[in-house]
């Protein structure tokens, strides 16, 4: 479940290169997570993402239950 706080980022288009984010598993853990760009199935996303057990490559598509949230608030 998503804080009110969080901004879930529904369209993945609007995601940019180099930029960090919070992805959340579907078992609600959260990786900090730097967007990488479009994965090689039509669709998914590639992030790098930063964890206790070690940083690694993550690819991921909509169907497969991650949320994508953005890390930072924008500045008004």
């Amino acid at each position: 479940m998503t804080d009110d706080a969080e901004e879930v980022v529904t369209d993945w288009s609007e995601l940019l290169p180099k930029r960090a984010y919070v992805l959340r598993s579907p078992a609600g853990d959260d990786l900090l997570s730097t967007y990488g760009g479009p994965g090689e199935q039509p669709g998914s996303a590639v992030f790098f993402a930063h964890s206790p057990e070690g940083d690694g490559e993550l690819g991921i598509t909509p169907g497969d239950g991650w949320t994508v949230l953005r890390s930072v608030q924008e500045a008004e």
